[in-house]
């Protein structure tokens, strides 16, 4: 169990390729035990299996990332409205959202998939949007890297286009995130902080499913 949290400035980041070879079904069926009613009704409508797979996989995945750092049953990890809160709790009153840091800086979550792969980011007092694209072989890597960072960009921005990265100005920034190469990611930034690069970006462990 790792309970770090993201420090001020910080953007932890969790991939999983959840297209691994073996346990598939098994796998699936602990997945969709874990989403809300909501999720399991939005994940029936979804007419491909594949893709049906990868968003409970995601939305499975990111509740046991962060019920890992709380020390909580992931069951009981809220992620609607893009808050996350143990059941029963609020993101305001007397049991706030999870806060990190002396400051007590509410933490922001943005989770992305793309067929079996998802990837979670968690930030404390940073704006964050993640993209994710699936890719066989480095010729499309390399292409597929600069759309990822793009539309991380344009998440962010909440515009339909945005300027290359290497052009953007003032509090935005665009992270490449460590995947392999079946992959490939990107985490746009915003917000106050002291280093000159922009936040720091940590990738983090999924927890093992046992």
């Amino acid at each position: 169990m790792n309970r770090t949290l993201p420090a001020r400035g910080e953007v932890h980041v969790w991939f999983c390729d959840a297209g691994r070879p073996g346990g598939r079904d098994a796998d699936a069926i602990g997945d969709i035990a874990l989403l809300s009613r909501e999720e399991k009704i939005r994940c029936a409508r979804i007419p491909r299996p594949a893709e049906r797979r990868g968003f409970a996989a995601a939305r499975a995945g990111a509740r046991r990332v962060l019920a890992d750092l709380v020390g909580a049953a992931p069951e009981t990890i809220d992620l609607s409205a893009g808050m996350w809160t143990s059941a029963g709790r609020r993101p305001w009153g007397e049991v706030p959202a999870l806060h990190a840091g002396p400051c007590a800086t509410p933490l922001v979550l943005d989770l992305v998939w793309s067929a079996d792969a998802w990837v979670l980011g968690l930030s404390a007092g940073v704006r964050l949007c993640l993209a994710l694209e699936r890719v066989e072989g480095q010729a499309c890597a390399a292409s597929a890297r600069e759309r990822v960072r793009r539309k991380a960009l344009a998440r962010l921005s909440g515009a339909e286009r945005t300027t290359a990265p290497q052009e953007v100005s003032g509090n935005f920034w665009v992270h490449d995130v460590p995947t392999p190469a079946s992959a490939v990611a990107a985490v746009a930034c915003s917000g106050r902080h002291r280093r000159a690069g922009g936040p720091a970006l940590l990738l983090r462990e999924v927890p093992v499913v046992t």
